[in-house]
């Protein structure tokens, strides 16, 4: 990977960005050939030996090691975006590399970094009022619903399976009333993705939850019909006493005493199960090995360690109200749900509940050919679900770069009306943002400043609609079905100018060690006339030293209070 890993000082003298902006770029440069729907994957192999094939920016910097701690901050701000929108972390990383690029010239040209952070926050004003102005709002039935999912993920597979991961999310969305706590993803290895399919109801991998269901309790049914469904929240085990103490076992027959005891406490345990006709015991923590047993010998079908998400699924579904202790079971506590099936998938088993009576409840379960492809197809989808349920809630604008460019030209008009000199940073702004239409054009192999050229003639005679399709032409997107939520763009530009802001205004890296703080790289340069002190020093004079109040770099972290 190209990506730097011990960037911790300034690259050059005389920027105050540098140490923002060599990170950024390296990030950039690692990100910018998976955009768009000609992106390439990125191989990534960190130190064990794991695999991992892709081309999510997020995932990508997920599995590699960032030392720059400039760097690290952008990555966690790319990754927070990802996991918030599902959608646009390449763009994002793409976005913070131009801004600190084109703050770090202008800082050399002499604007102070608080004027470039200033103009960026007011060009992302004008940005989201841009992107408002653009968008479409849609319904949950809308057609545009499933050309965002699809769009989100083309380039990603061949076309075939594009439509098949749209049409896997949308329709479970849509089943669920676009409710992401009630949609749960599973992926296992040893089929196609023509295999993937849709269960209507809630899916529990026993692989996950250490289960044994081999049988399904004494009498070898693969089923139950109209189970009756109990759920505890914490472990299934014989009672502890809470005080200290010892039982002295002084001879064989006090040690059978002891277990004879225990027996009886499990029995009564188990009792307190069955005499409320429970058939099936949903436990969230773990069951003791010799209880588990008995609960099958007795028709109790136990499912333990089972996912917080799905234990919780589980409960709402079957209309239960989960327990600290099966002694707390009773009658109001009960729920069911139509039928309890153990199915194997990929080499293991699950079981599903299906015709629930609380809420409806989808499971996706998601197959590839090996462990990796299986893991990748479950990220793709996880991102048409976020994407989908967006494009629903919040409305879309046109894709391929499409939105970027009606930024860019917004707000380079926005700067002829502003009389100052931050005038310079939205300019700055609106050629920053147009790294995205002209990357997917060098993706897609077209020559990058021509298709840029006709797209900003477009989009100056009102098609503001107009992006960068697959090919690299500049066409209608809508016409096209390239659409996205209009909360990934927004989001896109509200991280990356909050991000590009915070490392703008950091002007040094300090190293904490135990007898205080020592610097871990050079001053930033570029405040002007400098930062005189009350001891007469000057802060800034550009010879790459640390100054300030006469004290030296022993320890005392005066740079804190700057």
């Amino acid at each position: 990977m190209p990506l730097p890993t011990t960037l911790t000082e300034e690259s050059r003298t005389g920027g105050h960005t540098a140490a923002g902006a060599d990170p950024a770029r390296a990030i950039a440069a690692a990100l910018r050939s998976t955009l768009g729907p000609n992106g390439l994957d990125k191989m990534v192999i960190d130190r064990s030996g794991t695999v991992v094939v892709t081309n999510t920016g997020a995932t990508v910097l997920d599995a590699v090691e960032i030392d720059a701690p400039i760097g690290r901050v952008i990555r966690d701000a790319i990754q927070t975006h990802a996991r918030h929108v599902g959608d646009g972390t390449t763009t994002t990383a793409l976005l913070v590399g131009e801004l600190l690029d084109a703050a770090d010239e202008l800082v050399a040209e002499g604007l102070h970094p608080t004027s470039v952070a200033d103009g960026y926050v007011r060009a992302a004003d004008r940005a989201q009022d841009t992107l408002r102005e653009l968008s479409v709002p849609i319904g949950p039935d809308d057609a545009r619903v499933r050309a965002a999912a699809s769009t989100a993920v083309t380039g990603r597979w061949d076309a075939a399976a594009t439509e098949r991961f749209a049409d896997l999310s949308v329709g479970a969305l849509r089943s669920v009333g676009f409710d992401a706590a009630r949609v749960t993803l599973h992926a296992y290895p040893g089929g196609g993705l023509a295999d993937s399919e849709r269960v209507e109801g809630i899916l529990v991998d026993t692989d996950e939850s250490s289960t044994t269901v081999d049988g399904f309790g004494t009498e070898g049914r693969r089923a139950l019909a109209e189970p009756t469904i109990a759920l505890v929240d914490g472990e299934v085990a014989l009672p502890v006493d809470g005080a200290a103490g010892a039982v002295a076992v002084q001879n064989p027959g006090d040690l059978a005493t002891v277990r004879d005891h225990e027996r009886a406490v499990g029995r009564d345990l188990i009792r307190s199960i069955t005499e409320r006709e429970v058939d099936v015991l949903v436990c969230q923590q773990s069951i003791d090995d010799d209880l588990r047993t008995e609960l099958a010998r007795a028709g109790v079908l136990p499912v333990e360690r089972t996912r917080r998400d799905e234990f919780d699924a589980i409960a709402r579904a079957a209309g239960a109200t989960a327990v600290t202790a099966p002694a707390d079971l009773d009658r109001d506590a009960l729920g069911s749900v139509g039928a309890v099936r153990r199915r194997s998938v990929g080499g293991g088993a699950v079981l599903t509940l299906t015709d629930l009576p609380g809420e409806s409840h989808e499971s996706l379960l998601l197959r590839g050919g090996t462990p990796h492809v299986a893991a990748e197809t479950k990220r793709i989808v996880a991102d048409c679900l976020a994407v989908a349920r967006h494009a629903a809630r919040g409305g879309v604008v046109p894709g391929a770069g499409a939105p970027m460019m009606a930024v860019s030209n917004a707000v380079s008009d926005h700067a002829t009306s502003v009389d100052d000199r931050s005038a310079l940073a939205l300019d700055a702004f609106a050629d920053a943002v147009t790294v995205i239409p002209r990357t997917l054009a060098r993706n897609a192999g077209a020559d990058p400043i021509d298709a840029l050229a006709a797209l900003r003639a477009r989009h100056h005679d009102g098609e503001a609609t107009a992006g960068i399709d697959r090919s690299g032409a500049v066409r209608d997107a809508f016409d096209a079905g390239i659409v996205e939520p209009v909360a990934v763009p927004a989001r896109c530009l509200e991280t990356a100018v909050r991000t590009a802001r915070l490392v703008l205004r950091v002007d040094q890296t300090l190293d904490a060690e135990a007898g205080g703080s020592r610097s871990a790289g050079t001053e930033h340069h570029g405040h002007g006339d400098g930062h005189r002190h009350g001891d007469g020093d000057v802060h800034g004079r550009g010879d790459g030293r640390t100054h300030g109040h006469g004290h030296d770099r022993g320890g005392y972290p005066w740079a804190l209070s700057h």
